[in-house]
């Protein structure tokens, strides 16, 4: 054969790209059946795990793109047939979701759009259905795009949620959000030391020091210094909390709520005695794979949070508590689905709670830090303003300064919290959304 001459072409490769792409469909098809009947988008993802890293990454983009572009999706569907699949085919509108998805959000190939929808309703077993599919298939070909136009971002926002946001940050703040809600987060990272140079490495940008960002749509454990414990998978926002504690060398912390364990993993980095508490088991599970992984020793303790109790009186503690987790809709778009107004009361509850009793185990002039991933007032302003007037006296507010938020000044309140929006800080790329709060023990 030629120097440059291409190799011989293998007949069956297309008839393998065909079978691996249907196989993945399939896969995407149970994981939109799973999230829709209340599952958890990271646990149903588990459907996908035997599947070929590169498959994998397709099948987490579709499903991502079919639960971020849900209100939109069903818009024009809704616009393109007369009524949806009922009865024993009532799942079937996931396979022509998924069309949608990728022929409008996805750029695939129109042909390819079509014919991977009818071949996947066939395979699903909905045989009666092909007709249809192709036929609204074929006419979003044709009128996609008008029909497209006739939605908003804001059709894939809970009405309760959307309004909540446009009466605290206003339509257009909401707007912003919502658009960037829209995308695939980038990959962050942090290492447990010379940040700069992993920057470097893994071809990043630094963040405040402490994050290395960059983009990335594969596995990351693939990276290098994955398998080593060199870093770990952690938001540049979600990186902050943990760091708003200063100098805990040598000082006892303990982390609530603590799994999967990128703040328990920031505090013994940073030379803590850590005691990471968490209520549940497979979550303490992975901190524990965690911790093993990164080489670094904690005292992990399965427990309530508000059961538990230290021993004695510690130097700080991090709540990173349980919340609605608003802020996080790019990597979890599942909230869209499963969150409710009910939910926010009782939340807010046990967030109010945790703080209540982790105060009560500061040592005088001890630090708490209380975050959550919510861009809920009810989970944030409003918890922090409960809990300090029920503690007139014990607790106060430890204001945080601009040169601690660094990259995140922008985001401070008078107060001296901060309210983290995703779409605020845009020029690099948008975070998760979160509200930060510094508490200081001011009781003799």
């Amino acid at each position: 054969m030629p120097q440059n001459a291409a190799p011989p072409r293998n007949p069956q490769e297309p008839k393998k790209a065909e079978k691996s792409g249907l196989k993945s469909r399939l896969v995407a098809f149970e994981i939109l059946k799973l999230v829709a009947s209340g599952r958890y988008l990271d646990e149903a993802m588990r459907k996908a795990a035997l599947l070929e890293p590169r498959d994998r990454g397709f099948v987490r983009l579709l499903v991502t793109s079919c639960l971020r572009r849900g209100g939109q999706i069903n818009g024009m569907l809704a616009q393109a047939m007369s009524k949806p699949p009922a009865g024993r085919a009532r799942d079937a509108i996931h396979i022509l979701r998924m069309g949608v998805a990728q022929l409008m959000f996805l750029e695939t190939e129109a042909h390819a759009a079509v014919d991977s929808t009818v071949s996947l309703m066939r395979a699903a077993g909905f045989e009666r259905m092909t007709g249809l599919a192709n036929a609204v298939m074929r006419r979003l070909t044709r009128e996609g795009g008008d029909m497209l136009a006739r939605t908003a971002v804001e059709d894939n926002c809970p009405d309760w949620m959307l309004r909540s946001w446009q009466a605290q940050y206003g339509e257009a703040r909401t707007r912003a959000v919502l658009e960037m809600a829209m995308t695939p987060p980038p990959l962050d990272i942090t290492p447990r030391n010379d940040a700069a140079d992993w920057a470097t490495r893994l071809d990043g940008e630094l963040i405040d020091g402490r994050t290395v960002r960059r983009g990335f749509d594969g596995d990351p454990t693939a990276l290098a210094g994955f398998e080593d414990g060199a870093w770990w998978v952690q938001d540049a926002a979600a990186a902050l909390p943990a760091a708003l504690l200063g100098d805990i060398a040598g000082q006892h912390v303990v982390d609530l709520c603590a799994a999967p364990g990128g703040k328990t993993a920031q505090l013994v980095a940073a030379g803590a005695t850590v005691t990471a508490v968490d209520n549940s088991k497979p979550r303490l599970d992975i901190l524990k794979a965690n911790m093993k992984r990164l080489g670094m020793d904690a005292d992990l303790i399965r427990a309530d949070g508000r059961g538990f109790r230290p021993g004695g009186k510690v130097d700080a503690v991090l709540i990173d508590a349980p919340c609605s987790a608003t802020g996080t809709l790019r990597r979890r778009p599942d909230v869209l689905h499963h969150r409710a107004i009910a939910d926010l009361d009782g939340l807010a509850a046990i967030q109010r709670e945790l703080i209540t009793r982790a105060a009560g185990w500061l040592a005088p002039g001890g630090r708490l830090i209380y975050a959550t991933c919510s861009l809920q007032h009810e989970e944030g302003e409003a918890v922090i303003t409960d809990v300090i007037n029920a503690m007139p006296g014990r607790i106060a507010i430890d204001p945080i300064s601009a040169e601690e938020a660094s990259s995140f000044a922008p985001a401070l309140a008078s107060q001296g919290w901060l309210r983290i929006l995703p779409s605020d800080f845009a020029a690099m790329g948008g975070v998760d959304g979160f509200f930060i709060a510094r508490l200081q023990s001011v009781s003799q």
